[in-house]
């Protein structure tokens, strides 16, 4: 399962890059911060724009939560409001390699505790 896991995340993330690059070279880089709240002009882009910003910001404090110490999970929420999934993906696909695959390590961070151990 963690195999399809990593797989889907490299996938998505290479297909983000290149859609990232895409969009800068045809649009240029600062239109970014213009596109993002200029939409907020239509209820529908401004509702999604919301909705994403909302779920970029519940990654950021899990990040801050899971982190082995908090200064560190401030940057990882900080490059993840700021990268979004192109951070986020890279983080996580890291972190399955270092957690050697098990989900619950890699979920819950320096609150796991592994089978059998006293805290």
């Amino acid at each position: 399962m963690i195999h399809l896991f990593r797989i889907a995340l490299t996938a998505l993330w290479v297909r983000l890059l290149v859609g990232t690059f895409h969009a800068g070279e045809t649009l240029g880089w600062s239109k970014a911060g213009d596109t993002f709240f200029g939409d907020m002009t239509h209820p529908w882009r401004a509702q999604f724009n919301t909705d994403f910003f909302c779920l970029l910001l519940l990654v950021a404090a899990w990040m801050v939560w899971r982190a082995q110490s908090r200064p560190l999970g401030a940057v990882f929420a900080v490059l993840s409001v700021m990268g979004g999934c192109l951070f986020t993906f890279a983080y996580l696909l890291i972190e399955s390699f270092r957690t050697n695959g098990n989900l619950a390590a890699l979920l819950l961070g320096r609150h796991y505790i592994e089978q059998g151990a006293s805290r």
